[in-house]
């Protein structure tokens, strides 16, 4: 029995030493192309849902990739809505999701990285995105990326 706990620990050991995790951080600004909200704006109530595309572009304006996110309202009280995010890169696609306020300037919320694909396809962090008085939304993703040699 020691043994093969001795061999479990030293196989965990090894692994762990082969991955290490790359921290990366991407910042873009999120410009909506197109929204659509399936409830009544006036009156919103659980389960209705914004539907927004978006166009990424970095510090130089220069388009990086494009997003779209589904956010379904869940306590119109507190005006807070759980979304489904998704970011679409050169490097692959950045999923991400939580609970989030309604969208106005200044709103913040708070994301975690579901997971991806491509060279994001082990991704995990936070992203972070505040909407900004034009009503762009400043985005940024704070990840580690496993990286196995």
């Amino acid at each position: 029995m020691t043994r093969l706990l001795t061999l479990v620990v030293l196989g965990i050991a090894l692994v762990s030493t082969l991955a290490e995790a790359k921290s990366k951080r991407i910042h873009v600004t999120a410009k909506v192309v197109q929204t659509t909200f399936t409830g009544d704006s006036a009156n919103p109530q659980i389960g209705d849902q914004l539907i927004t595309s978006v166009e990424l572009s970095d510090e130089a304006d220069e388009k990086v990739g494009t997003g779209v996110g589904v956010c379904t309202l869940v306590s119109p009280a507190e005006r807070l809505q759980q979304c489904l995010n998704t970011a679409v890169f050169a490097e692959g696609h950045l999923m991400f999701g939580g609970l989030a306020p309604l969208p106005e300037a200044g709103a913040i919320a708070q994301f975690g990285i579901l997971g991806g694909t491509g060279e994001f396809r082990k991704a995990r962090g936070e992203a972070t995105l505040v909407i900004t008085p034009t009503g762009d939304i400043d985005s940024t993703f704070d990840l580690d990326v496993p990286v196995f040699p």
